[in-house]
């Protein structure tokens, strides 16, 4: 029984410092290699192809029914418009329409007229960004008093994107060389690439701009902004 023990004993012994033999070489197999990590943007810049603005109407009454029926004809006049110059129903949404007592100073009585203002205003996607100057046109002619965040946009970005990825990672390859070689070493492969974000779109286009006559809008749509980050993680070999 006692040379069982001491047997037992023996093979535990031999399995510990087999193990502790065996650690440090595992410990600097996964030990991390040298890396850098940089950040790379890319931007790409195209005119845009489609616009969304807010047209509508804001009315004051002596009574809800009367601001309100007043502001229901010339909504409707708007939207028969912008039907008119084959904007999709699909593309016109409503988008405020609010209700509220309010009051409005009298100048003949210098007092306060009590009485309620209605909002009420929809939303259009303009998908040919040659009418946009003929959709404000066609909403004012239609009695529209309110016009708000008239914004350009690109329908399609993949493509610009692509060319946006492609300069982000050029640019964050050059900045790893430089700094692996600020710091004596070699630059080795990529370890690893993350999308910090991609395809957003930044609007350098001002207001209004662009327009026929003297009575028309001016539209300016400038160009729009695709901006892509990334930020990879390179070896280094000193």
């Amino acid at each position: 029984m006692l040379n069982s023990k001491k047997s037992v004993l023996s093979v535990l012994l031999i399995v510990v410092m087999g193990v502790l033999a065996v650690l440090p070489a595992a410990a600097q197999e996964v030990a991390p290699a040298n890396t850098i990590t940089v950040t790379g943007v890319g931007v790409t810049n195209a005119a845009p192809t489609q616009a969304n603005i807010e047209l509508g109407v804001e009315i004051f009454g002596s009574s809800v029914t009367e601001a309100f029926a007043q502001s229901n004809v010339t909504i409707r006049a708007i939207y028969d418009a912008l039907i008119g110059l084959g904007i999709a129903e699909e593309d016109i949404q409503t988008a405020n329409l609010s209700v509220y007592s309010s009051s409005r100073f009298n100048m003949e009585s210098g007092t306060d007229t009590p009485g309620y203002q209605v909002n009420n205003t929809v939303r259009v996607l303009i998908r040919d960004i040659t009418q946009v100057d003929a959709v404000v046109d066609a909403a004012i002619g239609a009695g529209a008093t309110a016009m708000y965040g008239l914004n350009f946009s690109i329908a399609e970005t993949a493509g610009l994107e692509t060319e946006a990825r492609a300069a982000a990672f050029a640019q964050a390859q050059e900045r790893a060389a430089e700094l692996a070689g600020l710091a004596g070493a070699t630059l080795g492969n990529v370890v690893s690439v993350t999308e910090v974000s991609g395809g957003m779109p930044f609007y350098t286009s001002a207001g209004m701009g662009r327009g026929g006559g003297a009575d028309s809008a001016f539209i300016a749509p400038g160009q729009n902004e695709v901006n892509v980050t990334l930020q990879v993680t390179f070896a280094i070999t000193r």
